[in-house]
């Protein structure tokens, strides 16, 4: 008897337990359904809402977008006005023989103020600042569609000219513009600039590239043309110390006229920083050949100049032309010229 008990007794709690066990995942499975379906419901009413309102945007809502595109066309109104003041004049009633003349006069007050730099002037006096093809007694006439053009380089020239003579540029070697007159392309290609030593070379190799470019055509339009903008290349090459160049950089970036600098190289044409004679009782690294003695080597050092110093450059506080030498700089940039849009 009382072992039915016993068994009665846990057979009734394993009951209880499986029975209780159930439940509980009857019930957690119960909330997440219900919590699916309030989900469900929730997503639905959202739904539906979105397809029962109105089409059309509120009333406050389309008056703050007509003040958003209002404020958008002012601003780019304001923006092409301003671009737009920094364009180059575009002249439509210069003749061929004004323009001539004009070039001519140009060019002379051009040479005639040229400063001294380093004791000589930085252009020799038969300098055609890019304009060759109508100086000197092989010039000729430009045509009359080309002359709105070359008078805007000329414009242009005359400016960055300016601002080279304000920098302290030692020396103006070469200015290249774009070549786009009808023939032009061939004639540089023989042509031989004027002035200092090494010139004729420089513009044999200007000449050179610009018979790679599309040039014999006589387009008077820009290299880079759009609805908005346009562009002329230029290029200036120069002698100049380090902080002409720089100078000279912050003025291109502040020209009247937009200009863009897409290109400088820099190459110094000096010789380096002497290496000063050796003291007789510490040599240095780098001396010459043995059995040769330091007043010989001082006495050859005192003929290319001074010794300033018997210290190795690493170890002197140096200043002035030593420490700025002289230096090869090319120059490329892009003017820009901005139209308005048509409305």
């Amino acid at each position: 008897m009382n072992r039915s008990k016993i068994i009665f007794a846990a057979v009734s709690v394993v009951f209880v337990v499986l029975v209780a066990v159930a439940g509980f995942m009857a019930h957690g499975r119960r909330a997440s359904a219900e919590k699916a379906r309030k989900g469900r419901d929730r997503e639905f009413k959202e739904l539906e809402a979105v397809f029962q309102d109105d089409i059309f945007p509120s009333a406050t809502n389309v008056t703050a977008l007509q003040t958003n595109v209002r404020d958008l066309e002012d601003t780019r109104a304001n923006m092409e006005t301003a671009l737009a003041a920094m364009n180059v004049p575009s002249p439509t009633n210069i003749s061929a023989s004004v323009f001539m003349r004009t070039l001519q006069d140009l060019i002379l007050k051009k040479v005639k103020t040229a400063p001294v730099v380093e004791g000589k002037k930085c252009v020799v006096p038969n300098f055609a600042f890019g304009f060759d093809r109508y100086v000197g007694p092989s010039s000729r006439m430009p045509r009359e569609n080309e002359v709105p053009r070359l008078v805007q380089q000329l414009l242009i020239v005359s400016a960055v000219v300016d601002e080279m003579y304000a920098s302290g540029v030692s020396q103006i070697l070469a200015i290249r513009r774009e070549r786009f007159e009808a023939g032009a392309a061939g004639d540089e290609a023989q042509a031989e600039e004027r002035g200092p030593r090494g010139r004729s070379r420089i513009r044999r190799r200007e000449a050179q590239s610009d018979s790679n470019e599309d040039t014999s055509s006589g387009s008077s339009a820009p290299s880079i043309q759009t609805d908005l903008y346009s562009a002329q290349q230029f290029s200036i090459h120069c002698v100049a110390r380090q902080g002409a160049v720089v100078d000279l950089l912050n003025r291109l970036a502040r020209l009247r006229y937009f200009t863009v600098v897409t290109d400088v190289r820099l190459r110094k044409v000096g010789p380096d920083v002497r290496v000063p004679g050796l003291t007789a009782d510490k040599p240095q690294e780098g001396a010459p050949r043995r059995g040769k003695r330091t007043e010989d080597v001082l006495a050859e050092t005192e003929e290319d100049g001074p010794v300033l110093s018997d210290l190795p450059p690493s170890q002197r506080l140096m200043s002035g032309p030593d420490i700025d030498p002289p230096l090869d700089v090319m120059i490329e940039m892009y003017v820009y010229r901005f139209e308005k849009e048509a409305k």
